[in-house]
């Protein structure tokens, strides 16, 4: 599949499982997300996370809770960000229940594929498996509980931004400079 038709495929797609991802953790179904709410998804899910780690995911996207439009334009912020310092937590906890399309609380090799694919093509499909699960192999039968998942995205995006402040043309963000060279 080339680039183009790729991406339209990836955006009309994203924007139903954006949907559905926001519905899932919006427990109270008043159109908004709350540290509450996410602390009780993660509790749904075994994972472990500290009332403050929970409200400061919030917190990053807005003081008290994460609307629709506000929930819609951080995805947005971190898909297109390309410098690695735009803040992910919500994000990532976003992409776990994109990849999880069952509902399982679990992101198996396979779910993950479809979506790897369209967003990075057949060329980094495998390099991007192996940076999640540990394997290319697209035979696997390897699932990923969230915490997993998380973690696995967090040494991932560490690993990243490594290697940028290591390379030779790095220039560090000014203050007041935009994070992302997206919106």
């Amino acid at each position: 599949m080339a680039a183009e038709p790729r991406e339209r495929y990836a955006k009309k797609n994203e924007a139903q499982e954006l949907r559905r991802a926001f519905d899932r953790l919006d427990f109270k179904g008043d159109g908004k997300v709350d540290a509450e709410e996410l602390g009780m998804f993660f509790k749904q899910m075994g994972h472990r996370a500290k009332k403050s780690e929970v409200a400061d995911m919030i917190w990053e996207i807005d003081d008290k809770f994460v609307s629709w439009p506000e929930f819609q334009a951080m995805y947005q912020r971190c898909r297109k960000d390309k410098t690695g310092y735009e803040p992910r937590r919500l994000f990532n906890v976003v992409e776990f229940i994109i990849n999880d399309k069952d509902n399982s609380g679990t992101v198996s090799v396979e779910e993950a594929m479809q979506i790897l694919y369209v967003r990075y093509g057949k060329a980094c499909l495998d390099s991007q498996l192996q940076e999640i699960f540990g394997t290319s192999d697209t035979n696997s039968t390897k699932t990923l509980t969230l915490s997993e998942y998380l973690s696995s995205l967090y040494e991932s995006q560490i690993k990243m931004l490594r290697a940028k402040i290591n390379s030779k043309g790095y220039e560090a963000p000014q203050p007041g400079s935009t994070r992302s060279s997206g919106l």
